[in-house]
């Protein structure tokens, strides 16, 4: 059951039925079960502090989706994840957790014509969507080659959710924009928040860097560093969600979105001296521990076995400050410059309390827990790379380059590939999420167009319209083939 504001409220009942044929004997194995509908959709329609524009979600074709389909319910649910765990019955499960395995994926409308092995097809004649009787019937199919496993969990998504398989050397896609489903600009804050970012490289331009915009206090903050007088300020700007200060536009059309400035003294934290030392610092969000962090690393070219990464942490709320430092115990050197231009570098990233670091002249990635920063552990590439960062959430780090994406899973603590291509370029670079709090599934995008950067909302297509924990495992093999039938019908 999902309410928008405004609204009624609307209760949906699902049901899967998996069939896994045997293609030797024939013989045909069905597990079947009901499900369990999240919030997510609700969360969707009601983001951004209650200030979306429904109509313009709802059809302006603006979703930066060309193929999009034209009923509601194929648009948040025509996706499927098939997951080797079970996921729980908490409707405020949004995302899978780390190390929660896909096994398969698959699109509403779309047969599967490449050599990816985890996605299947949509079953395009048994599919059945009549959206004024209240039920739609999503057939996929699945080869003998594809989502080989075990299935714990059935879930349904948003089409383009079918793109995030996790797979090893996944085959390119074309770019298709799954880092970018947006809700049309008048949505993202654009012309507010454009004003408040750097033009070219963060920090060191004097406006900073987008960190995270707050609809409940009606702000964004924006961080920026002044390391020659070791300052860091964290700025809070008016977003103009719920309310708008006419006195803040002069009569020159200027717009003054500055609320008021936290000024905080790091002059004996930072490790640099020169006036390019922003270059070897770093600021970050983590929205789901709730810290802000300062990164900073040796003014050098290479950080060698003498060399130590330091991180000052912050409580968003009270400001309180933590320190740690990481030596670099991995035996080999690793970059220094962990600064934003343009993309943001992977390379000094702190996220789910850990520091991810990244070998020079190589692509090797490491991870030091802040908890035993001597603990370092380096992640499984599989031949892979991850230089840029462009979304991380809910155990999971997402760089999205020209013909695919790769996905570093926290949990499994490895570096795979999937189809959820993004269209960076050189003049554009790479495009990095800044969180919206208390919104996971509708992040804010910032990328840099026209010569400054720019923001807009943006949603994270792989969460859980539905998760439907089979009653008992399954195994799909090499010598089965596999139906899912899953039926959404209005009414309780």
């Amino acid at each position: 059951m999902y309410k928008m504001k405004g609204a009624d409220a609307m209760t949906l009942h699902g049901h899967t039925r998996i069939e896994l044929t045997d293609v030797h004997t024939g013989a045909v194995e069905v597990v079947e079960s009901d499900n369990l509908i999240t919030n997510a959709v609700s969360d969707i329609f009601n983001g951004y502090g209650g200030s979306l524009n429904k109509a313009m979600l709802l059809w302006r074709g603006d979703q930066g989706y060309t193929n999009a389909p034209k009923d509601l319910v194929t648009m948040f649910y025509g996706g499927l994840l098939l997951y080797d765990t079970p996921l729980g019955s908490d409707p405020a499960t949004l995302f899978a957790p780390a190390g929660a395995g896909v096994v398969g994926t698959a699109m509403a409308g779309q047969v599967n014509a490449t050599k990816n092995t985890v996605r299947g097809s949509a079953n395009l004649t048994e599919t059945k969507i009549d959206p004024w009787s209240g039920v739609v019937t999503y057939v996929y199919e699945f080869a003998t080659s594809q989502a080989n496993g075990v299935i714990g969990s059935v879930c349904l998504t948003h089409p383009m959710g079918a793109y995030y398989s996790e797979m090893i050397d996944a085959p390119d896609a074309a770019s298709c924009n799954a880092d970018r489903l947006g809700f049309g600009g008048a949505l993202g804050g654009d012309q507010l928040l454009t004003g408040l970012l750097a033009k070219t490289t963060y920090p060191t331009d004097e406006k900073g860097v987008l960190l995270y915009a707050d609809p409940e206090a009606d702000e964004a903050v924006a961080g920026y560093l002044n390391a020659d007088e070791g300052v860091l300020e964290l700025r809070h700007h008016a977003l103009g969600l719920k309310t708008l200060d006419l006195f803040r536009r002069d009569p020159t059309g200027l717009w003054d979105s500055l609320r008021s400035t936290d000024t905080l003294n790091v002059g004996d934290f930072l490790q640099v001296d020169s006036s390019a030392g922003e270059d070897y610092c770093r600021i970050c969000f983590d929205a789901e521990t709730d810290k802000i962090y300062l990164v900073s690393a040796p003014e050098v070219d290479y950080i060698d076995a003498m060399g130590v990464v330091k991180i000052r942490e912050y409580d968003r709320k009270t400001l309180a400050a933590k320190d740690y430092t990481v030596p670099n115990n991995t035996g080999v050197d690793l970059q220094s410059f962990i600064s934003e231009n343009r993309g943001t570098p992977l390379n000094g990233t702190v996220y789910g309390g850990s520091l991810y670091m990244v070998q020079d002249q190589a692509e090797q990635i490491y991870r030091f827990p802040l908890t035993d920063p001597t603990d370092v552990q380096a992640v499984t590439m599989h031949g892979d790379d991850m230089a840029y960062l462009s979304d991380a959430h809910d155990g999971r780090l997402y760089c999205y380059y020209r013909t695919r994406a790769v996905v570093l899973n926290t949990g499994k603590n490895e570096l795979f590939s999937c189809e959820a291509a993004g269209y960076d370029n050189t003049t554009s670079g790479f495009s990095t999420t800044a969180p919206v709090l208390g919104e996971p599934l509708t992040p804010l995008r910032r990328y840099y167009g026209d010569s400054r950067i720019r923001t807009e909302r943006v949603l994270r297509a792989n969460y859980l319209a539905t998760i439907n924990d089979l009653p008992k495992s399954v195994e799909k093999t090499a010598d089965k083939t596999m139906k899912v039938i899953y039926t959404l019908r209005r009414g309780g």
